[in-house]
């Protein structure tokens, strides 16, 4: 399964990343007293050290996509996964993320992403997303940042609606459902916002490598040798 929450900078989408990993953390936690499996959640976000004394060895942390593709049975949380993944390349993702991706499912990886917009992702994975979601804040307090104020009340109101991704028009999104597409609407509050660092800047992601591919004629016993 494969999820991604979109939305501009300062939308919303990342608190709700947090709220879905409170929510993970704690189904995992009772999955382990009641079935004796422990699913460990992997994050390229800094959690907070209150939230990992919580729930020690439940959160692990990646850097790049190949800490992951050989990982089974977890739940990650992908920030701005367009760095990894970006549209701008033309190229096809390698073969050995594209049977991962495709084979997620058995291997019982759950994926949770995020992207200012969903067409800034690779079209690889977008054609393997389940659901896609926009975050928008209605109304709220601002946010602070380097040589800013401080925010002395946080809170907020955003707005959820469900992308029509199957066919998607990046040039004119459009909603699934009544009332303007709106699946849900959730609170702002300092808890949320104390689940990881929400100023955290993510490094830049290494260059996928090329595939080098070798194909053999089988009549003329030519080999041929192309990259993508």
């Amino acid at each position: 399964m494969k999820i991604v929450f979109t939305g501009l900078e300062s939308s919303g989408k990342t608190l709700l990343l947090a709220k879905k990993a409170k929510e993970l953390l704690a189904r995992n936690v009772r999955w382990f007293k009641k079935y004796g499996f422990k699913r460990v959640l992997y994050t390229n976000i800094k959690f907070s050290d209150a939230l990992i004394q919580k729930y020690p060895g439940y959160i692990s942390y990646f850097n790049q996509y190949k800490d992951l593709i050989t990982l089974t049975g977890v739940d990650i949380l992908w920030d701005e996964i367009s760095s990894d993944f970006s549209a701008l390349k033309k190229e096809p993702l390698p073969r050995s993320i594209n049977r991962w991706l495709r084979q997620g499912a058995k291997r019982g990886v759950h994926i949770y992403a995020t992207a200012q917009e969903f067409h800034d992702i690779h079209l690889d994975f977008r054609r393997r997303v389940f659901s896609a979601y926009t975050v928008k804040k209605v109304i709220g307090s601002g946010r602070g940042g380097d040589n800013l104020p401080p925010i002395k009340t946080i809170w907020g109101l955003c707005v959820v609606r469900q992308l029509q991704i199957n066919p998607y028009n990046e040039l004119q999104p459009e909603y699934i459902g009544l009332i303007g597409g709106i699946s849900s609407v959730f609170l702002i509050d300092r808890s949320d916002c104390l689940v990881f660092d929400t100023h955290q800047f993510l490094a830049e992601s290494e260059e996928i490598p090329l595939e080098h591919t070798e194909r053999k004629c089988l009549k003329c016993n030519k080999t041929f040798v192309y990259h993508r």
